[in-house]
């Protein structure tokens, strides 16, 4: 059985639940990690990914999104910029590009 076979039974599992498959009981994440081997995780959501490679969204980084996710609710209505900006050139956690040494 091929690793697609595979999360496409493991997904069609829990959304039926049911019966365990046995052929998915080996199963790991495989998403490739910093050091390019296969993660190894067990504890899977429906996609098939751990919860560090296909976790919930950590939210907004850019400025652009942080400004998108302002509009969202009730701070856009009293015209108040999201917690997270504090100011327009504001790049977020990623603090934006950032030339490396050879460039």
């Amino acid at each position: 059985m091929t690793d697609a076979e595979k999360r496409a039974l493991w997904r069609h599992w829990c959304d039926e639940r049911g019966d365990f498959p046995p052929q998915c009981r080996d199963m790991t994440c495989g998403a490739r990690t910093r050091t390019g081997t296969p993660c190894k995780r067990r504890d899977l959501y429906r996609s098939g990914r751990c919860k560090l490679h296909g976790g919930l969204s950590t939210g907004p980084r850019t400025a652009k999104g942080k400004r998108r996710s302002a509009r969202n609710g009730k701070r856009a209505s009293a015209g108040k910029p999201h917690k997270r900006v504090k100011k327009a050139d504001d790049l977020g956690k990623s603090g934006g590009a950032v030339p490396r040494r050879g460039d």
